[in-house]
């Protein structure tokens, strides 16, 4: 009876593997498929890891010679021992074919001990293996502790701008493009703003979905994941972090706010982070240990969960624009942080390669009021001095200039613009 279960869990998600009218996702021009080393794809909930792993398959031109398996599938409620993947390719090789070359393991946390058994198949040689996992310490402990020097990793969060108009089925190739189609543009700018990037909610524009996703997270990569008892507490920290993306905020304040331990405060911050739901940047600062030290700037996964569950948010457009610059720059894979000034003004963002700033960036809803020109260019201005920089950016929801002050230029420059670039 066990057998027969193995099989039709495996025919349905064999078969899931090849359904569905698949849309091009940026990560695969940077996955390495010659290697043997395990690859792992980790990122939130519903951010579409499984459709990646579908689009491997289409890319390998895969027939019948691989397994997909999703260990969410209620099959693994009751069978989630290590041994579970060794009987499913046993079963494999013995009632769809002996060949078998490919392993797609879609939430693999879901297995207890899943580790070792991934391991013990990477050191057999005999299978490339894909894996992904939905919460940020499967990479950053689980995977870099026990698969040391066997995987290769890959983080993939929400659509990006230019995979949110492929999605629209809105192609932009170059500068020709950007001109003849700027109010088209403009305008599906707008729609991601509000809705964010989650492919479901992007091709449906149901946003009641980004409340579930953010309550589904909470629950199974969270509370269950770590026995939360105080989840009435975890909920309301998840929801003032999100609704006050883009601010610096401390663990005390967290502490004070709600009446509990430092160290709670803490654990249930890196939950939240380790989830996906929020990340953080540091200070830029000289020393690793003052960055270390530096309180943290914290920002939403998604725009349009910001929106979904956040107190208000929406009406403040410009913390909305530094979120998706932010989440533009966490794509990048660059090196950055926010920068604060010796006379204590904020810059937004400071890009840096090996210690050194080589890119300043501001981001302001509109410049067309005086006081907020003046306030945007002199904070910049004396940050480039200091800095010892000549340019800087400020990115703006849709103007565009060139402003000289002595020896400095400051780019203004459209966000939709510098999304594409």
């Amino acid at each position: 009876m066990e057998t027969e279960k193995i099989i039709k869990v495996i025919d349905f998600w064999n078969e899931f593997s090849r359904s569905g009218n698949l849309k091009d996702r940026s990560v695969l021009d940077n996955i390495n498929f010659k290697t043997k080393e395990i690859t792992d794809i980790i990122g939130p909930r519903r951010c579409g890891k499984s459709s990646i792993l579908k689009l491997v398959i289409k890319k390998l031109n895969l027939k019948n010679n691989y397994i997909f398996m999703n260990f969410e599938d209620p099959f693994f409620i009751e069978n989630k021992k290590p041994l579970i993947i060794e009987e499913l390719i046993s079963v494999f090789q013995q009632y769809f074919n002996r060949q078998l070359d490919y392993l797609f393991f879609d939430e693999i946390q879901q297995i207890d001990q899943w580790e070792k058994a991934i391991r013990k198949l990477r050191d057999l040689g005999s299978y490339k293996i894909f894996i992904t996992g939905s919460n940020s310490g499967l990479m950053e402990s689980d995977l870099s502790t026990l698969l040391t020097g066997r995987h290769l990793s890959y983080k993939i969060f929400p659509l990006d701008f230019k995979e949110y108009l492929n999605f629209k089925n809105i192609r932009i190739t170059g500068n020709k493009d950007l001109i003849l189609n700027k109010q088209k543009i403009l305008k599906q700018f707008d729609n991601f703003m509000q809705t964010g990037g989650f492919p479901e909610i992007v091709l449906t524009e149901n946003m009641e979905l980004a409340r579930t996703y953010f309550y589904d997270i909470l629950q199974k990569d969270i509370i269950r994941k770590y026995d939360i008892r105080q989840k009435l507490i975890l909920e309301r920290i998840a929801l003032y972090m999100i609704s006050n993306s883009s601010k610096i905020i401390s663990i005390e304040s967290l502490k004070n706010a709600y009446d509990i331990s430092y160290e709670l405060a803490n654990s249930y911050l890196e939950y939240i982070k380790s989830a996906f739901l929020i990340f953080d940047i540091s200070q830029f600062g000289y020393s690793v240990k003052k960055q270390q030290k530096s309180m943290k700037k914290y920002y939403s996964i998604d725009t349009g969960m910001l929106n979904a569950v956040s107190y208000s948010f929406s009406e403040d457009r410009g913390r909305i624009l530094e979120n998706m610059v932010c989440l533009a720059l966490k794509n990048s894979k660059k090196q950055f942080y926010y920068y604060k000034t010796q006379n204590n003004t904020e810059i937004d963002f400071v890009v840096s390669e090996n210690l050194k700033i080589t890119e300043l960036i501001q981001v302001c809803w509109d410049l067309s009021d005086l006081k907020t020109r003046e306030r945007e260019i002199k904070s910049l201005v004396y940050a480039m001095k200091e800095l010892k920089l000549s340019n800087s950016k400020i990115i703006t929801y849709e103007q565009e200039d060139e402003i000289k002050i002595d020896d400095k230029i400051i780019h203004v420059i459209p966000a939709y613009k510098w999304l594409l670039q």
